[in-house]
């Protein structure tokens, strides 16, 4: 019987060029599989779909891809809106039928339309990957767990709050102070400070397994 993920989101944050190219927040960075990951995820998502997004084609609909992109305001930024660092990274660039938000903060929720939409989808089990852990990412994570992104009615008619997930091994952080905390802590530390709270982490590898993937029929893809 087929999976219906017409109520998921994957949400990828600030994956882009000018974050993973170059050193602006540090050369010490964690989770050397960061790259591999969102590859897998992307792939597996996208297997879900239509060849123009999440539409029902034999079975229930896919689910819903999004990509949000920071446009710096800082002119000294990678990201800044003059800059080819804001481009999205050659791992995660949007397919022709995903959806895109820019944002100028460090939420994604914060003036955008990514809440609304999220609501007019009905997509209340929302998995979130991108950069960096212990900003934008978590700063969104946490945001949507105040806005109470995801909450619906079942079908029993109770209010139940969203499924908010972040996928720990497609995410990453940078060094703080010269060095004084490596990369893996402050990325393990954001995890951590996210878990139960705001969201439930998974790795890759067990968000396949909840589609119904097979990580080595992602490598096939």
């Amino acid at each position: 019987m087929a999976i219906d993920h017409s109520h998921t989101a994957f949400i990828m944050i600030d994956s882009q060029a000018g974050a993973l190219d170059g050193p602006f927040w540090g050369t010490s960075r964690s989770n050397p599989s960061y790259e591999a990951n969102v590859i897998k995820l992307l792939k597996a998502f996208r297997s879900l779909q239509g060849e123009d997004g999440p539409r029902i084609i034999h079975g229930p609909a896919g689910p819903h891809i999004v990509h949000v992109y920071h446009r710096s305001l800082n002119s000294a930024s990678p990201l800044h809106r003059n800059s080819p660092g804001m481009a999205f990274h050659d791992i995660s660039h949007p397919a022709a039928h995903e959806t895109v938000f820019p944002k100028t903060t460090s939420s994604a929720f914060q003036g955008s339309d990514l809440g609304e939409y999220l609501r007019a989808k009905k997509c209340w089990k929302i998995y979130f990957a991108g950069l960096p852990v212990d900003h934008a990412l978590g700063t969104t994570v946490r945001h949507a767990s105040d806005l109470d992104v995801g909450k619906h009615v079942n079908e029993k008619g109770e209010n139940v709050p969203g499924q908010l997930m972040v996928v720990g091994d497609a995410t990453a952080a940078w060094a703080k102070h010269g060095g004084k905390y490596d990369a893996e802590t402050i990325h393990g530390v954001s995890l951590e400070s996210l878990k139960g709270e705001f969201c439930t982490v998974l790795t890759t590898e067990e968000v396949l397994k909840e589609l119904g993937i097979h990580e080595g029929e992602v490598l096939e893809m």
